[in-house]
């Protein structure tokens, strides 16, 4: 089974990539959202969670408030490097369970998307790497347009503790540029998907 990693920084548009492979028939894992299940009610790291930083960082049903999370971890890097440690091993155990079930059922081509495969060095588990990529400058105002109540500064500090686009290029076996209009992404990312599935993404 090709095994597919799609990354890319944040608002880069690796999300439609997502959604447009699921259409054509690539079975995704987002582990952005799996780690979000470890967070919501009841979830496997709420405890912790609270525990490393008190229950200011809890929401009203009982789940971890994410927004304020990220405000203690991002300038924090000793707290996030502590909440890297909780969630990594967790959701590398999630993503193999998912891929292998994948190649149990007979698929020929499943994916993960995740927003560190290469910070993590965990793109080296995967067949292919697919970057969704855009200008800084692009990747800055559509953070803006979709998180209202930021500021630009807060936005180009987000950008700023990210991997530089440069060194993620390197790592990629496929680049996606995602700077064009929505329909102009789909269609590349419907291209790739072909491809995958075709077997010939060599």
């Amino acid at each position: 089974m090709l095994r597919v990693g799609l990354t890319g920084g944040i608002a880069s548009g690796k999300s439609v990539v997502r959604r447009v492979f699921e259409r054509l028939g690539i079975p995704m894992l987002d582990a952005d959202e799996t780690v979000h299940g470890y967070l919501a009610p009841g979830g496997a790291l709420v405890a912790e969670v609270a525990g490393r930083f008190g229950a200011e960082v809890l929401d009203r049903r009982g789940g971890v408030d994410r927004k304020a999370l990220g405000a203690r971890v991002f300038l924090d890097e000793a707290a996030r490097r502590w909440l890297h440690r909780q969630t990594h091993p967790r959701i590398r155990r999630d993503i193999g369970a998912f891929l292998d079930a994948r190649e149990a059922d007979g698929r020929s081509v499943a994916g993960v998307e995740a927003a560190l495969l290469i910070e993590t060095g965990s793109y080296r588990n995967y067949d292919r790497v697919v970057l969704a990529a855009c200008p800084p400058d692009l990747q800055l105002e559509r953070l803006l347009a979709r998180t209202p109540g930021m500021t630009p500064d807060e936005g180009r500090l987000r950008l700023a503790a990210q991997l530089p686009l440069e060194e993620k290029v390197s790592r990629a076996s496929d680049v996606l540029d995602t700077s064009g209009a929505l329909a102009e992404t789909v269609a590349r990312a419907e291209e790739l998907a072909r491809r995958f599935l075709r077997s010939d993404a060599g």
